[in-house]
């Protein structure tokens, strides 16, 4: 039986967790509403510069998140292996 959590389990618990930076958790939120908001730094009906703001975010905004889930994950398998497969075993004689 597959105990795994989903990717939105993980996001979830990403924003939920004290150990994530709460100013990651900002930018990342950050840059998925200015990526959906109408207004932009530079708006986006000159000719090739328009798009360009809303590139970087989405970029920066990705790189930010990819490393800030996988930390996440990567503590999250931590702290579930040790609960099931703990260091100390008990002597059984």
């Amino acid at each position: 039986m597959n105990n795994k959590p989903t990717f939105f389990q993980n996001v979830a618990g990403m924003f939920k967790d004290k150990q994530t930076a709460f100013r990651d958790k900002l930018l990342i939120v950050g840059g998925i509403l200015y990526i959906l908001s109408p207004v932009d730094l530079i708006p986006d009906f000159i000719v090739l510069l328009g798009y360009t703001d809303d590139l970087a975010v989405a970029i920066g905004t990705y790189r930010l998140f990819r490393r800030v889930y996988n930390d996440f994950v990567r503590r999250s398998q931590i702290v579930s292996e040790q609960h099931f497969n703990p260091i100390d075993k008990p002597n059984h004689r």
